[in-house]
């Protein structure tokens, strides 16, 4: 029951940051980051998930990377959820974290990628990877648990901040996914657009995230799920 509970909270936190996100009524938080000290404090804090595995996590960020000017709580809630994956989709094998600094046609950009050997997707996957409510398959959600709203809160996330969030996989090969952000993001007057918004330099693609509530017409959801909590939402 308590994990139930706190699998229930989550949902929710993360179905009100939807709709907040959504309905344009999520803001930004620019702030000046450290990146080392963000990278140290998020490869500390998800370093017992990573073990519970039995994965080795490899650590590459350069201390000489350009302070960056982006909201915290959003870049760290996106990396979480990328490493969080990374660890749930991989045993004993191995995850790497690199961050790196890059110029483009459009300017200074910072990636985040996270690449692992685990249990990869087939293209069609990979396809519907960021759709809301959305993992590989329902043997997936069965065995490895999750909301379904991660990736897709990170990648609007992403967008919010004038980046993106891009993935490459191979089914049984393992995954790569990929944020790439401005070195400053804007402050101000950012609208969430439906296509991504990454410089050209960016070395995989991804599917496009259209904002559904520009869409006519009533929307649903439909899922399968044995969880305790997806039956209560449900209701």
């Amino acid at each position: 029951i308590r994990s139930a509970g706190k699998h229930l909270l989550s949902l929710i936190n993360e179905i009100l940051d939807l709709s907040k996100i959504e309905a344009g009524r999520m803001e930004l938080y620019p702030e000046a980051i450290d990146l080392p000290a963000l990278i140290r404090d998020v490869a500390s804090t998800i370093r017992p998930l990573v073990d519970r595995n039995r994965n080795h996590l490899i650590v590459d960020c350069p201390e000489a990377l350009p302070a960056m000017t982006a909201d915290l709580t959003k870049l760290r809630q996106g990396l979480f959820n990328l490493l969080s994956n990374a660890s749930k989709f991989t045993e004993g094998g191995v995850i790497t974290f690199t961050v790196a600094a890059e110029a483009g046609a459009l300017g200074e950009w910072v990636c985040f990628r996270v690449r692992d050997t685990g249990i990869g997707m087939a293209p069609d996957q990979v396809a519907r990877i960021f759709d809301a409510f959305t993992q590989a398959d329902n043997s997936t959600t069965r065995r490895y648990g999750g909301t379904g709203l991660g990736l897709t809160i990170t990648k609007k996330y992403c967008q919010m901040m004038g980046g993106d969030v891009v993935v490459e996989s191979e089914l049984g090969q393992g995954s790569t996914f990929e944020i790439r952000l401005p070195l400053a993001v804007p402050s101000a007057g950012v609208t969430l657009v439906p296509g991504p918004v990454v410089p050209d330099t960016a070395t995989a693609t991804g599917p496009s995230v259209v904002d559904s509530s520009s869409s006519p017409g009533p929307r649903s959801c439909r899922g399968v799920d044995d969880g305790l909590a997806d039956v209560l939402i449900a209701r």
